[in-house]
């Protein structure tokens, strides 16, 4: 069988054409641009639009700790008023804010992790997992996605009552 060459020359022609057109010429650049700025005066929109843009920032740790501590308040707030709803009016949830409460994020590698789940099988470990502490309080939240970045609605809530010790009653139950 013949090998077509027609196909083959114009498909070369095309390549080396276009390899030829694509490459641009440059542009010539006047010796005062390539030794510094162009604009050495200061005065340059062009600056002062780049001062502007960063000093204008936002600081996205402060950003981050707020939306973590709204999502975390927010859903201990829910919670409480689901299992004490007695206790827990609306006055006394306004008293539950950032600078009441103790929270940090834990870990399913921690020795008291572990521990937690093996007693409670039913929680669901993710990789964002919080404590937070209010009074006698104690809520174990997680979430999907970082809570430092978005609003959202916790993956689950485990929320215990730190209660007296039974062990330590002067008196003892009826039999």
């Amino acid at each position: 069988m013949r090998t077509p060459i027609f196909p083959i020359i114009i498909t070369l022609t095309l390549l080396t054409t276009a390899g030829i057109y694509s490459q641009e010429p440059s542009k010539g650049k006047s010796s005062s641009e390539e030794d510094g700025e162009v604009h050495k005066d200061g005065k340059s929109l062009d600056k002062e639009y780049y001062e502007y843009y960063f000093k204008t920032l936002p600081n996205l740790d402060v950003l981050e700790k707020e939306k973590l501590e709204y999502n975390l308040i927010r859903s201990l707030k829910l919670e409480l008023r689901k299992r004490d709803p007695e206790k827990m009016n609306p006055e006394e949830l306004k008293k539950v804010n950032a600078n009441s409460v103790r929270y940090e994020r834990v870990f399913e590698d921690s020795i008291w992790m572990r521990g937690i789940r093996k007693q409670m099988q039913f929680i669901k470990f993710k990789e964002f997992m919080f404590v937070i502490v209010y009074e006698k309080y104690y809520c174990f939240i997680s979430y999907e996605m970082n809570p430092a970045r978005y609003i959202q609605e916790p993956y689950q809530v485990q929320l215990i009552f730190k209660k007296d010790s039974a062990f330590n009653s002067s008196t003892l139950p009826q039999p």
